[in-house]
């Protein structure tokens, strides 16, 4: 037998495992999160990277996973690797400790979040989450330990048929509620605009603060910030309205009324297509018009 090959099969599988759980979970708790939403958080942020990160996460140790598996019982069949095999009992085992550490882990924190204010649904469905996730993984694990015989591979086949099935429903899951990467390539760039937007906003106030008059081109107030939408690669509008009151106007790629995804969303709201924003010099709070 060679240990060796075999202790890599066994780490492996636990790299695996430990990527395809936490994957699933974290799919299964952005939808409870969605659906079920921590309103003591204060201001929400929506950030959907943690959803993406678990879809890759799934795609690429899934398959591997059950590779290295199907390895390890074709061998512990054929005989060449032994049921009775120390290798095979320690690394088992340990596959069950580390395991169990990620949940207790797991739970804690989540026990944690309901006694810091967390909705109940909220705990309830995110315990259950990992609980069963935990079922999966000790009872094949359990049973397996203690196996004699692997001729008859009959409940590793419902086993991975079932398991499978499950991850493949999380993940079709994931996709339906996660934005495409167009999507996100679009919200980065708004973002960006947003970004210059806010800093054109502090240099008005500035050059207010300091000459006691509004500019009339934002060539005035430019500094170590950009004047250019980087999709169409033309200027901001920029246009006093009367007084203090001013109006930004640029090409948007996306809409954030109904999501935040961080600060400027909450305070520079826009729809999606040519949009002009009203902020006022030397304020810091004015409600915003939108065209």
């Amino acid at each position: 037998m060679n240990s060796a090959k075999y202790a890599f099969y066994y780490m492996l599988s636990l790299v695996t495992l430990f990527i395809m759980s936490l994957s699933f979970g974290s799919i299964l708790f952005e939808i409870i999160e969605k659906f079920f939403p921590d309103i003591t958080r204060g201001i929400y942020y929506y950030n959907s990277s943690p959803l993406k990160m678990a879809i890759s996460g799934i795609l690429i140790a899934t398959p591997i996973f059950y590779f290295i598996m199907h390895k390890i019982y074709a061998s512990l069949k054929s005989g060449e690797l032994k049921a009775e095999a120390e290798i095979r009992k320690w690394l088992t085992y340990f596959i069950l400790f580390i395991s169990s550490v990620v949940v207790i882990g797991s739970l804690i924190s989540i026990l944690n979040n309901f006694l810091d204010g967390a909705l109940t649904i909220n705990f309830v469905l995110k315990a259950l989450t990992v609980l069963f996730i935990a079922s999966l993984v000790f009872g094949f694990y359990f049973y397996d330990i203690r196996r004699k015989e692997f001729k008859d591979q009959k409940l590793n086949k419902i086993f991975y048929i079932t398991t499978l099935a499950i991850v493949l429903i999380g993940l079709v899951s994931a996709f339906l509620i996660v934005e495409s990467p167009t999507e996100t390539r679009n919200r980065k760039i708004d973002q960006n605009i947003l970004q210059d937007f806010n800093n054109i906003k502090y240099s008005i106030d500035n050059y207010y603060n300091k000459y006691q008059k509004m500019p009339q081109d934002l060539i005035d107030v430019q500094e170590d910030f950009n004047i250019i939408n980087p999709q169409t690669n033309e200027k901001y509008t920029y246009n006093v309205i009367v007084g203090t009151r001013y109006r930004l106007c640029t090409e948007f790629l996306s809409s954030n009324l109904e999501k935040k995804y961080n600060y400027y969303d909450g305070t520079w709201k826009h729809d999606k297509g040519y949009q002009c924003i009203e902020k006022e010099a030397n304020l810091e709070e004015v409600k915003q018009v939108i065209y």
